[in-house]
């Protein structure tokens, strides 16, 4: 005999116990469950004292009845249904569902009935007498696996009354008839209003899930009757010898009664009517929907039972929390869940307290469709320029959105077709003053309009200039540059718009899953030309109203709308002959608004090659080597429950830090082509991704494409 470990119970012990297996009880052993301090009174024909399958937990209030003068069995009757319900986890045998719990033993076969030819014979009078003595004795689930054609007494009725009005669960067997109700005994005292319904009948069902051919069923008692496992069970009797294949109603009613002893001692608030509605309510359905004739209310499925039950809190609050889903994370954050592990204590509708994962909880944002997106839109873009003032708009073909048409040079035949995608003007009030306004596009756009930088047309690999990490929709933007003098020039910069949400949250209402959160950015930067050298620095701040970094969080994790400072600096050269090179560098610190200790260093990065005149004086190519925005440190820091007190249902709070740095890094690297063909500009590109969205796992993204632009 081994002794087994104390975390580890897929054992080989386990695996040999029907019952626990086919219920699922190992998830109740897992969360610390095992009938420990509970007791189980087992009404029946003894049990084998000296089997050490139950050393030390057998009850000193164990006692026999119906003139016996020793619990010890001789039947092995009993033995056995003690055997399924508390077998020790010792390494050998099997272990029973409540392999933890204390037996109280109740012998009431009449004496010397055991040794007749039709078995056992137990009184009303003897197993009242054993169910009073039960409940003074402090059991919590009284197991009666007996049954005959006869109603129960109003003595046996009496002591059931004493019984339930104690809180003490009665479970009693359906018997082995094949019929379509349980036996008369059963249904008799499940039925009667001593019951206070804290008795369950327990039918029995095989390893397959199929109503056994020789149990009673549930007629007429379908909400009252569990099913349980009482086919191919092995179990050991009076002599400690073990049968196998045994079969009975006899043995599925020590399932429910040991799953009843599991529920008992993990959740000591619930109330014995509450542990009979959730056995029933977390019951897997069997048969006809909901409970039916057969299966009663299902099949016994401790698992479920286990499992938080309806709306889930935080301990110690009203705040509600998911058991799944309690945050998207943004692309800046990439697989930091699965770094994450901060525990949480949660109440279910039963006040049941459970360790919540949180990092578990939170989704990893899926990256963007990359080359897919750039190359599907078709769009037509309309450039017109008078004097000092530029208009440029982006239009889509197709689309059944209104414009007004005296905004556009359009004819009215363009007009029907098209719809407006974004736009900007560009003014230059003086000789060193320039404007800019944009709709529906961001800085990083507006910028490059009115740096008139007509950069290398990558597809993939994004520069760190106007970079937050996440999918955004610019309502507007503006921004004014005033040349200094010396090569200096100084720019100002707004810009607002709305971060989308890239994964639906199944908890919003339809209308609310199009909803995007808004933001707000300004920003002042500084350019120095110095010969063949350009060096830019600039800072921005970035306001979010529901969202941090894009990210967001259930309410339950606190205030966390994001308040970005970010620095930029830069420096490009251009050595002559064509060449240009560029080096950009951006750092953010993200805190929280409201969300103490909440603070996340970021960065972002990029290398630039380009060579004008290749081949001849009009072509061109470049290659670009860029890490979008990443979290490098830093986490949220919230103040969470940790421990719970059943006793004055009182949590105890603690600060918490939830890392949102990833291990994944993503890696941009990207070469394009182009040169002027037929009045228009043939462009080719090719590019890998690693680590997609920051997330360690994602495979490389490879591809490239060829492009043929034609500009109106």
């Amino acid at each position: 005999m081994t002794t087994p470990s104390t975390s580890n119970f897929n054992t080989a012990e386990y695996r040999r116990s029907d019952g626990a297996v086919y219920h699922g009880a190992i998830t109740a052993y897992q969360a610390g469950a095992s009938g420990a301090g509970i007791t189980v009174g087992i009404v029946d024909s003894g049990i084998d004292i000296d089997n050490v399958e139950f050393t030390g937990r057998i009850s000193a209030a164990s006692q026999a009845f119906g003139g016996n003068t020793t619990y010890q069995d001789e039947d092995g009757h009993g033995t056995a249904v003690a055997t399924v319900l508390a077998a020790g986890r010792n390494g050998s045998n099997i272990m029973g569902i409540a392999w933890d719990a204390s037996i109280m033993a109740l012998r009431t076969d009449t004496a010397g009935t055991c040794a007749t030819t039709d078995g056992c014979s137990h009184s009303d009078s003897s197993m009242a007498q054993a169910i009073d003595h039960a409940r003074l004795n402090g059991a919590r689930v009284i197991n009666i696996s007996l049954g005959g054609p006869d109603n129960a007494t109003s003595r046996l009725l009496d002591a059931i009354g004493r019984a339930t009005a104690a809180g003490v669960i009665i479970v009693i067997a359906a018997g082995n008839d094949a019929a379509a109700a349980p036996d008369n005994f059963a249904a008799s005292i499940a039925s009667s209003a001593q019951a206070r319904g804290l008795v369950l009948i327990a039918a029995s069902v095989d390893a397959s899930g199929n109503h056994s051919s020789f149990s009673n069923g549930a007629l007429g008692y379908e909400n009252l009757t569990l099913s349980a496992l009482g086919q191919g069970l092995q179990a050991q009797d009076q002599n400690g010898v073990t049968s196998y294949g045994l079969a009975g109603t006899s043995f599925s009613t020590p399932q429910i009664a040991g799953a009843i002893a599991l529920l008992a001692q993990a959740f000591p608030m619930l109330s014995s009517a509450q542990i009979v509605a959730l056995l029933k309510s977390s019951a897997t359905d069997a048969g006809d929907a909901g409970s039916d004739a057969i299966y009663g209310a299902g099949i016994l499925n401790i698992a479920r039972a286990f499992q938080p039950s309806g709306t889930t809190i935080l301990a110690g609050s009203e705040q509600v929390i998911s058991v799944t889903s309690n945050g998207t994370l943004s692309a800046p954050m990439g697989d930091a869940s699965a770094l994450t592990s901060t525990s949480a204590v949660m109440l279910d509708s039963l006040g049941r307290a459970y360790a919540l994962d949180l990092g578990r909880t939170f989704t990893p944002d899926r990256p963007s469709l990359a080359l897919a997106p750039a190359l599907q839109m078709a769009q037509r873009i309309v450039s017109m320029g008078s004097g000092p003032i530029a208009v440029s708009l982006s239009m889509a073909e197709g689309a059944r959105d209104r414009i007004d048409m005296s905004t556009l040079t359009l004819s009215a035949r363009d007009y029907q077709r098209a719809r407006l995608l974004a736009g900007s003007i560009t003014s230059r009030i003086d000789a060193r003053t320039s404007v800019a306004l944009g709709f529906s596009q961001g800085l990083g756009t507006l910028s490059a309009r009115m740096d008139a930088a007509g950069g290398p047309p990558f597809l993939i690999a994004g520069t760190t200039r106007g970079d937050f990490g996440f999918d955004r929709s610019a309502d507007g933007s503006a921004a004014a540059r005033r040349e200094m003098g010396h090569g200096l020039s100084i720019t100002l910069s707004a810009e607002q718009g709305r971060a989308w949400r890239n994964q639906f949250d199944p908890t919003d209402a339809p209308w609310e899953q199009e909803r995007r959160d808004g933001y707000a950015a300004v920003g002042v930067s500084a350019e120095q030309v110095v010969g063949t050298v350009s060096m830019t620095s600039g800072v921005s701040y970035l306001r979010e109203d529901r969202t941090l970094l894009g990210a967001r969080f259930a309410g339950a994790i606190g205030d966390q709308r994001g308040r970005s400072l970010f620095i930029d600096n830069g420096v490009a050269l251009a050595p002559g002959a064509g060449w240009r090179f560029a080096a950009n560098v951006r750092q953010g610190w993200t805190w929280a608004k409201g969300g103490e200790g909440t603070m996340l260093k970021t960065n972002a990065w990029s290398l630039d090659a380009e060579r004008v005149g290749v081949v001849d004086g009009s072509d061109r190519a470049a290659i670009r080597l860029s890490q979008p925005l990443r979290v490098d440190r830093g986490g949220i820091g919230v103040l969470l429950p940790t421990e719970y007190d059943y006793q004055t249902e009182t949590a105890i709070y603690s600060r918490e830090r939830i890392n949102l740095a990833p291990r994944g890094r993503q890696i941009d690297a990207e070469a394009v082509y182009a040169r002027p063909l037929a009045g228009g500009w043939l462009t080719a590109n090719a590019y890998w991704r690693r680590e997609s969205g920051n997330l360690a796992w994602y495979p490389d993204d490879i591809g490239g494409a060829v492009r043929f632009s034609l500009r109106f």
